[in-house]
């Protein structure tokens, strides 16, 4: 895109990603946050031809990349299932998941702090964690847009507030998986009730 307005290029960049703050865009990196926000209606237009021809080189190794996927899946399902603090997900007998993502639902009423220092301490034992899905109501252009409360959409809300991403993609080695299971291990048992 060309244009010299700064502004122009940072509202285009916003909108090829649901207009998400800029901030999104770090919420993976050690300076980011899990938190972004939605301040405009924008689309998904972010896919470049590069990447579509990655993604065709990928889809041959799909296989191997979902076997992986669910090795790392098994090795957190057992550690995490003695927790009472953390409820794992969990796959209908007739549905095969991608394991596209690995979302954990903490009890908070059975631990000492919130979702967010859980993220943040997971972080200070170097575990990179997110918040895939907040929900459509709480992002300013849409509360704003529609005068939305959180209330407005009780389980939304209720579930959004104890729910976290662990890493989860075929590149984790072992170590990664159990530096991962270790660290949410030793939060849940510092910060319980």
């Amino acid at each position: 895109m060309l244009t010299g307005t700064p502004d122009r290029i940072e509202r285009a960049r916003r909108l090829s990603l649901h207009g998400m703050s800029r901030d999104a865009w770090k919420r993976y990196s050690g300076e980011g946050s899990w938190y972004y926000e939605v301040v405009e209606a924008g689309f998904k237009y972010n896919m470049t031809d590069i990447q579509a021809a990655i993604g065709l080189v990928q889809l041959k190794r799909l296989d191997a990349m979902q076997a992986r996927r669910r090795e790392i899946v098994a090795q957190y399902q057992t550690a995490f299932a003695e927790f009472e603090e953390l409820e794992i997900p969990t796959e209908r007998p007739d549905v095969e998941s991608a394991w596209h993502l690995y979302v954990l639902r903490l009890h908070l009423e059975k631990l000492k702090i919130t979702r967010g220092q859980f993220i943040e301490e997971l972080k200070n034992r170097n575990i990179g964690t997110s918040v895939h899905f907040i929900p459509i109501h709480l992002h300013p252009y849409y509360r704003d847009k529609y005068d939305w409360k959180p209330e407005d959409f009780p389980v939304a809300y209720r579930e959004f507030q104890r729910v976290i991403s662990l890493p989860l993609h075929p590149g984790l080695s072992d170590e990664d998986v159990e530096d991962v299971i270790a660290a949410v291990a030793d939060v849940v048992e510092k910060f319980r009730k």
